[in-house]
């Protein structure tokens, strides 16, 4: 009996020790069913299995065998392919068998940055029409990270390859998918993206713990995750954050009836709106702020049906009008458009709001003239100071928010970490305003960055991003703009080798982040990788840049580095390098002279000599002829000079259209030449409504 049973304990064990040994044959999930493999290059290929176990891999007639190591890794290199499929690809081990199916190899590109990289495709310019077009192109493959965090490097990450179809697109990145639709044109090889982007996220967060150790500042942070205490850190941080959401649902507001006029006010502080909070105790602050405003009507409009107009409010808010509720909304981008019954209005009126925040900026913003109440024919409007009072804060509790942007690396390691070796072409970024508010980092952080991923992967591959667009109302008058200092340290970038940069300055949206216009985001970041990447020499991607700037009496001379056509020794344009309109171009410096009469700012307003122009613009020049004294326009990107060609080209046409009349009817030179000059200053307005722009360098 005694030997029966020692034999089963020694079974036991060895089954035990065996399992220990044994691992499942297994890939990452980026190599899965509908996959991209990039053409032309050795494709690299990885995953877990038994130790010391031999691993087969077969693609396309391709066969090569490997041997994992001691802890079960194994590597696979498969030798450089042309484009084409779908093929399948299969791995065995000594017992299993995996099979990928609808193998492609085209062009792979990662997509990443933060909420303008993340936007879908749904919500672009024109979404319902592009996505019934994008049946048209199953050659494109999505790969969509999920999204996570971790304070340690992953191996691995979570989501799957989606052919393009009209079912899928519209969950797609529309810079990416836009990018991947004008290589595909072009190209006509399959193309997959990867996306890999979280809206909100700062630059710090997609950088690399190596990365990072270079920067003291981050030191405390650093050794806080990779401290043996950490997870219990963000623990006893969740508790506390747990108890702090407890509490935005304890407030007192609601139990003694912050919402009736009754309930005095006059403690309350004074707050703007419409603005985020930026008043000192609100600027930072997460949880629940009521806020508060009065206004009055004449007596034709007491008691009548209204309409009131809140525009969005960040995060969620209850509204209440003479201590009755009239609505209530979740959602930090949701339209506030609340009807006020009949009977509700009096003469002396009160509005009251209980806004909850949850994280980054609270309050109402947006335009002011969205923040009123519309009753009849009367529109009365609510911007200006309100009054609010605090009641939960985060500030009572110790906690840190776990986020993307709590601790560096976190996206880094668990959302690109898991992508380094991949067999790929390059990168595109779109990703800046989050690090507005501190943007002189910004000069050392983001090429600290890319030459980060490029040790990473070990190869140079070409990095091209999207220039921070225009936002926010034009200023009156040139001022300091943090925006304006993160694109000329994206500018800078350019530095490196192997970089582009998008100029989209002309199609953002003063009201909105997040402008729509993404097609031609992507296709000005295509204009790139044609030009720099597929040997389409010929593609113009960059504009003429400002090298020097100087007073000559009253007159500004801007040297440019330009290119010029058919010159008599022309250079190979080098990766970095803007290119003309044919494939012979050199490389040259035009000196400007720029004097008060033959100059256009495409601005809101003319700036004076002491504030010219931007750092980044095309400048097209026109030939001053004998009727239009306005020749020569700074604007912004190459899309711009089109549209003012256009302009120019056509209202030449017609000039020239009314010279011939006049000389039929003899018209006399005076009154002809006085038309003419009217003409000009018209064809001035026109081309200068095509265009606008804000207008950023400072000319000393």
């Amino acid at each position: 009996m005694k030997k029966a049973f020692s034999f089963l304990i020694l079974v036991f064990l060895c089954g035990t020790f065996s399992a220990r040994l044994s691992a499942e044959l297994s890939m990452p999930h980026i190599f899965a069913d509908h996959m991209v493999l990039q053409r032309n290059e050795a494709i690299n290929l990885w995953g877990s299995a038994s130790p010391k176990e031999k691993v087969t891999v077969e693609l396309n007639g391709q066969k090569t065998s490997v041997r994992a190591d001691a802890s079960g890794k194994w590597y696979a290199t498969l030798r450089p392919m042309e484009a084409g499929g779908p093929y399948t690809l299969i791995v065995k081990g000594k017992k299993e068998r995996l099979a990928f199916d609808d193998v492609l190899l085209g062009e792979v590109w990662i997509c990443s940055g933060q909420s303008n990289m993340e936007f879908r495709l749904h919500a672009a310019m024109n979404a319902e029409k592009e996505i019934a077009d994008a049946e048209n192109y199953s050659f494109l493959r999505s790969f969509n990270v999920k999204q996570e965090m971790s304070h340690r490097p992953l191996s691995d990450l979570q989501g799957e390859w989606r052919v393009c179809d009209s079912g899928s697109a519209g969950d797609f990145s529309a810079v990416g998918y836009f990018f991947a639709r004008e290589l595909y044109r072009k190209l006509g090889v399959p193309i997959g993206f990867i996306n890999t982007s979280w809206g909100g996220t700062d630059i710090e967060s997609w950088m690399s713990m190596d990365a990072i150790d270079k920067f003291p500042k981050y030191k405390r942070l650093q050794d806080r995750m990779r401290s043996s205490q950490f997870e219990e850190y963000v623990r006893r941080s969740d508790e506390n954050r747990a108890k702090f959401v407890e509490s935005m649902k304890a407030e007192p507001g609601i139990s003694e009836k912050w919402y009736l006029p009754s309930y005095s006010k006059d403690d309350w502080k004074e707050v703007s709106v419409p603005g985020l909070w930026s008043e000192e105790e609100l600027v930072s602050l997460d949880g629940v702020v009521w806020q508060t405003c009065r206004f009055t009507l004449s007596e034709n409009y007491i008691g009548k049906e209204a309409v009131l107009s809140l525009h969005v409010i960040d995060d969620d808010d209850i509204t209440w009008i003479n201590g009755q509720k009239i609505g209530e909304t979740v959602g930090y981008d949701v339209r506030r458009l609340y009807s006020v019954p009949a009977g509700v209005l009096k003469e002396l009126n009160e509005i009251t709001l209980k806004i909850s925040d949850y994280r980054g900026g609270g309050g109402l913003y947006g335009p002011a003239n969205e923040i009123y109440l519309k009753v009849g024919d009367k529109t009365i409007p609510l911007s200006g100071k309100w009054k609010y009072k605090i009641s939960a804060s985060n500030s009572d509790f110790d906690f840190v928010e776990y986020g993307p942007n709590a601790y560096p690396s976190l996206l880094y390691n668990a959302m690109v970490n898991p992508l380094v070796g991949l067999s790929m072409r390059g990168v595109i970024w779109y990703q800046g305003e989050n690090n507005t508010n501190r943007a002189k980092e910004y000069y050392d952080l983001f090429p600290a960055m890319i030459n980060d991923w490029r040790k990473k992967w070990g190869k140079d591959f070409p990095f091209y991003w999207v220039q921070l667009a225009n936002y926010m109302d034009a200023v009156e008058v040139p001022s300091e703009s943090l925006w304006a200092q993160v694109r000329e340290a994206q500018t800078q970038t350019l530095s490196l080798p192997h970089t582009g940069q998008a100029v989209i300055i002309d199609i953002g949206e003063a009201k909105d982040i997040h402008p729509k216009n993404k097609q031609e985001v992507g296709r000005r970041l295509a204009l790139h990788a044609f030009h720099n990447d597929y040997g389409f020499s010929d593609v113009v991607c960059e504009s003429p840049m400002p090298k020097t700037v100087r007073r000559v009496q009253d007159k500004i001379v801007v040297q440019f580095v330009a290119y010029e056509i058919d010159c008599a020794t022309s250079e190979t344009s080098a990766h970095n390098t803007g290119t003309g309109y044919t494939a012979t171009l050199c490389h040259v410096v035009k000196e400007v002279e720029f004097g008060a009469r033959n100059l256009i700012f495409l601005g809101k307003s003319v700036m004076g000599f002491k504030h010219l122009a931007s750092h980044f613009f095309v400048i097209v020049f026109f030939e001053r002829n004998t009727y239009f004294h306005y020749t020569i326009f700074l604007t912004n990107n190459i899309f711009c000079a089109q549209s003012v060609f256009l302009a120019y080209f056509v209202l030449n046409i017609i000039k020239h259209v009314i010279v011939c009349i006049a000389q039929r009817f003899n018209t006399g030179e005076a009154s002809f030449q006085s038309f003419c000059d009217i003409f000009a200053t018209l064809t001035t307005l026109v081309v200068c409504r095509i265009c606008k722009f804000v207008l950023n360098l400072r000319v000393e």
